[in-house]
């Protein structure tokens, strides 16, 4: 049958075939050869790739500019060709190239030549996808008969993108260690897109923080309790590690990091299942995982490949793997639901079977809206094998509407599509006992160490962080089911808190007045440890050097915010910063995410810059001559600001830009941040009525955030 269609439709061939790397610029010449059917008058022939490629889109009209493409046939029809996001079905729909034929039909054996990346008139080429793929495939379609049903052709040409040359170190250490036991310390190189690559050289580590340690190759053993990071050095690049906090004795809580949400080829993202776990557990280091397929692309053949390939990576003290699924109904049906089980071999309860119709309906699934997917996972799953996460994607999760409150509950404050603290304070305002948790949702195959690459994902992935016993699948799991865990954007952030003599995520009771202890030790500089009370912030902490700025010639613009709460929630920030009076020194960017944004352009009195936020910072540092003089412009495509730098005192100035949470702050920063660790402690002496949560939110100086479950207090 397969030779039968690869007559019918056609064959393509690509030149070259070979590996490039991830986001460079390339050309390709991709022939198709017309099978038997030909191409009728009105037929189209389609090029696709995965939904979460984000190659540059093609253009047909502008020879001298990136991603020039030609099309040419030697038959007698004329093709229009049409670069068409959505231009054919999911998972084969974001990059697509849409050529139809018309004024005349092709006949058998002609030839359809598409050149990707004409450089020919002054075209650098055309950008390929940021991140690696062992096997990336240009899928080409055609519909023969004008019947707008086109199906893929046999063998569409693949090739592998593989990393970049290394521009940063990544040093990854385990977040604590017993005095006297050996730890490993893993160290990579990433080019400038996140993806990972071996270090070519010898590592060199030292040790910035208390006590004395003894370092072997890449084990390090520590000689006295204390805190502090290593440095690690190889090829004239340095890094630091995240914190490492050294105890006399192994803790009661140890913690473990994790990535619970991202997707393989399974369903929209790239790599298999087995490349996906390899990345989590070999590169990215984490120590446990989830797989989270979109179940109306799931059918039972891959429901049962993915159980059984999570038991297959699942090891109790060394990777810890849950299975499970992602519940994706649209937004006024419940919205996004993420689905894990402690164990294999539970059943999928499906939303719908959209994509999979051959799937037949039965009584487990499909189960719509959520109130009945709810009841319906509560009668065939023990409550105390199932957690359920809302999370932002595609789709918002609407906790305000449906709530499960006898489930096992946890937020996701961030993925890569962006920050969404506003989903956790919806869950509070509500009364909802929910813990913090966050994740890449990648599709890039690099769960655990997700970048933001160049497409719709706006920003890197978060990470969950739990304090459990032991590094095992019951471990994980009563720390998840207890909410004794929080979220990261990123950074491996060491977070404390106590709060009425509780950890956190607790629930408790018949408490007059709220004890307040945190502790916060970065993984580089910090801004600021903060206590919310629901919505309100109670208590604030900074370093010493934020206390008086009033003379600081040192200026920060952050910028954040989403439009809305569905896909279209990106903004675009791109502008201008001008002085009237003084004159630029040095700008810099802060928190930005991907390598397509940062600044263009630097004048004296101008930086000109590009940026989109998802909930999330972005921001630019000036450092002026006199900051005292004239005043500051923020010309953006969102909005114009104007701040007199005479009256921008040791407060940091608010405006608001609308949509959802968008909004920039100007302030004076200081000339240099040391500080790694802050602790707070405060006395809530009126804790309202009925139910307060309270949560810790640590921040650094260099925009990563973290954010713990809230500890419920019932006055």
């Amino acid at each position: 049958m397969k030779q039968q269609w690869r007559e019918r439709l056609g064959t393509v061939t690509l030149e070259p075939c070979a590996p490039v790397v991830a986001g460079s610029y390339q050309q390709w010449t991709l022939t198709l050869i017309v099978g038997s059917y030909g191409i009728d008058e009105g037929g189209t022939i389609k090029i696709a790739q995965r939904l979460a490629c984000d190659m540059q889109p093609a253009q047909f009209s502008d020879p001298a500019a990136p991603a020039y493409c030609t099309v040419q046939t030697n038959g007698a029809a004329k093709l229009a060709p049409r670069f068409a996001p959505k231009g054919h079905e999911r998972p084969w729909m974001i990059w697509c190239v849409v050529i139809d034929v018309y004024d005349g039909s092709l006949a058998p054996g002609e030839t359809v030549t598409v050149v990707l990346g004409e450089r020919s008139g002054g075209s650098p080429g055309i950008r390929v996808q940021t991140f690696v793929e062992s096997a990336h495939e240009f899928r080409v379609f055609v519909d023969p008969t004008n019947a707008a049903v086109a199906r893929a052709v046999v063998d569409s040409p693949k090739f592998p993108i593989v990393a970049g040359e290394a521009v940063e170190l990544v040093c990854i250490a385990p977040s604590q260690a017993v005095v006297g036991e050996a730890v490993e310390v893993f160290v990579k190189g990433q080019d400038m897109w996140g993806n990972p690559t071996a270090v070519a050289g010898s590592v060199e580590l030292s040790w910035e923080g208390e006590g004395e340690v003894v370092v072997e190759g890449c084990k390090v053993s520590f000689c006295a309790p204390g805190s502090g990071r290593l440095m690690a050095a190889v090829d004239g690049l340095r890094c630091y590690s995240n914190p490492v906090a050294v105890s006399e004795t192994a803790p009661q809580w140890c913690r473990y990091w994790g990535d619970l949400h991202a997707q393989s080829d399974a369903t929209v993202g790239i790599g298999t299942e087995e490349e996906y776990f390899t990345f989590a557990r070999d590169w990215a280091r984490v120590d446990f995982a989830s797989h989270q397929g979109n179940d109306f692309q799931v059918d039972d053949e891959d429901w049962q490949r993915l159980n059984e390939t999570v038991r297959a990576f699942h090891r109790d003290g060394e990777f810890v793997v849950f299975p499970g699924y992602e519940w994706s109904a649209n937004s006024p049906a419940g919205g996004d639901r993420n689905v894990f089980y402690f164990a294999e071999g539970l059943p999928i309860v499906r939303n719908s079977h959209w994509q999979i119709p051959h799937v037949p309906e039965d009584e487990v699934s499909p189960a719509h809206p959520a109130d009945v997917f709810f009841a319906r996972l509560a009668r065939l799953v023990p409550r105390d094998q199932v957690i359920i996460g809302s999370h932002v994607g595609g789709r918002w999760a609407d906790v305000k509407a449906y709530f499960d409150p006898e489930a096992h509950n946890l937020v996701e404050v961030v993925s890569s599509w962006g920050v969404f603290e506003w989903m956790l304070f919806d869950a509070l305002d509500c009364g909802h006992v929910v813990g913090v948790m966050c994740n890449s949702d990648g599709h890039k195959g690099r769960p655990g160490a997700e970048g933001p690459g160049a497409g719709e994902f706006g920003i890197a992935g978060g990470l969950t962080c739990v304090l459990a016993g032991e590094l095992s699948r019951a471990g994980v799991w009563e720390a998840l089911c207890s909410r004794r865990c929080y979220g990261t954007t990123g950074a491996r952030i060491l977070l404390d808190v106590q709060i009425a003599g509780a950890l956190m995520g607790a629930v408790v009771e018949n408490v007059d007045s709220v004890d307040i202890r945190a502790r916060v030790v970065g993984a580089a500089p910090l801004e600021a440890l903060q206590v919310y009370r629901g919505r309100q912030l109670l208590a604030e902490v900074q370093p010493p050097e934020f206390r008086d700025l009033g003379h600081s010639n040192r200026v920060r613009l952050m910028w954040s915010g989403s439009r809305i709460r569905g896909r279209g929630r990106r903004v675009d920030w791109s502008g201008v910063i001008r002085t009237t009076q003084a004159t630029i020194l040095e700008a810099t960017t802060v928190s930005f995410d991907s390598a397509a944004d940062g600044i263009t352009e630097t004048e004296p009195q101008a930086v000109a810059f590009q940026s989109q936020t998802t909930g999330d910072c972005d921001g630019i540092e000036l450092v002026l001559n006199d900051g005292r003089v004239g005043s500051l412009v923020f010309e953006s495509a969102a909005g114009t600001t104007e701040v007199d730098l005479a009256g921008l005192g040791h407060e940091a100035l608010r405006f608001g830009y609308g949509g959802l949470d968008m909004q920039l702050v100007v302030q004076r920063y200081p000339e240099r941040v040391e500080a790694l660790e802050l602790t707070l402690e405060a006395v809530d002496e009126s804790p309202e009525e009925g139910q307060a949560a309270y949560c810790v939110k640590a921040i650094q100086c260099d925009g990563q955030m973290a954010w713990s479950s809230p500890v419920y207090v019932l006055g």
